[in-house]
């Protein structure tokens, strides 16, 4: 191990005992990947995981993020994924929010860290956890088998918009199969145009249409496919809203969702936050948070 990889070791296993702004800035001052170096590196020199120090030295939220920031996106995904199926009922909430807005790449990398940490394959616990109609998507998802079609045929597209009408709002019931094939299938770009050809069809948006023909989570599941493919930004700038409007804060939502967009697209989602809410994204957190919980999150949800 170099000298200077070793020192920023030391000086990290220091700031867990200081505490506050030295700590914040030392692991902000590095990128996803260096972290993972510098977790390495860490039990090299000290013989003990950086997660185990870390949860012994530091309480509650600002324990959380620092977790969070030092796991993988595949490893905290899973562990997610994991919490939200553990014990009596199901987090159906955040297993659609993982595993609705995740490419093939990420939850193909997400199965075998869940096969890794727990020795136990992911789809058979969803499957054991979901039902109905729910349980069938987000299956289908974890066939990791959406389009990587980039440039959308608009003949298919503008065929696939009319079939999903005639699945739904051209008829009496819902053929929830066709819906599912759809929009697990299709590619982001091709999401898109066929909810332009839906809207040319129906006069209403995919949503629309969704919000009319389902209900409960599959409603909730489609929906996310189709903001969180086709518009990102909005997507997780609700999810933030979410974690903090009203009373009470969901620490877990607002944490996951930041932790995993911090160096992807916060300006962009600072920007949709403000359209969307006609409200300060940072000071909507801000004034949801305190002490160094407040710090790091202001700072992450900062970034450009």
């Amino acid at each position: 191990m170099d000298s200077e990889l070793q020192a920023e070791c030391e000086a990290l296993k220091k700031a867990l005992k200081a505490k506050g702004d030295a700590l914040i800035n030392l692991v902000l001052s590095k990128n996803k990947r260096d972290r993972q170096e510098l977790r390495k590196a860490y039990k090299s020199c000290f013989g003990k995981e950086l997660i185990e120090d870390i949860n012994s030295s530091l309480m509650s939220n600002f324990r959380r993020v620092l977790v969070d920031l030092f796991r993988t996106p595949q490893e905290r995904d899973a562990i997610y994924l994991y919490k939200a199926m553990k014990g009596a009922g199901t987090d159906e909430e955040t297993l659609i929010e993982i595993i609705c807005s995740r490419s093939n790449v990420e939850l193909k990398k997400i199965i075998e860290e869940y096969k890794t940490i727990y020795n136990e394959d992911l789809e058979k616990k969803v499957s054991s956890e979901t039902s109905g109609a729910l349980k069938k998507l987000l299956v289908s998802l974890l066939q990791c088998r959406r389009s990587e079609n980039s440039m959308p045929n608009d003949e298919e597209c503008k065929l696939l918009a009319n079939t999903l009408f005639k699945a739904g709002e051209g008829k009496i019931g819902t053929d929830e199969e066709i819906f599912n094939k759809v929009f697990a299938l299709s590619s982001p770009p091709e999401l898109f145009s066929i909810n332009n050809y839906y809207n040319e069809i129906a006069s209403k948006s995919l949503k629309e249409a969704v919000d009319k023909e389902f209900s409960g989570s599959v409603k909730n599941a489609l929906n996310t496919i189709l903001e969180a493919i086709i518009f990102p930004h909005n997507y997780y700038a609700r999810r933030i809203n979410k974690a903090v409007k009203g009373l009470g804060t969901n620490d877990k939502m607002l944490i996951r969702n930041i932790c995993s967009r911090e160096e992807i697209d916060m300006k962009e989602i600072r920007e949709s936050y403000k359209n969307i809410f006609g409200k300060d994204m940072i000071q909507d957190i801000k004034d949801d948070t305190s002490g160094d919980y407040q710090k790091i999150l202001m700072i992450m949800a900062s970034r450009d």
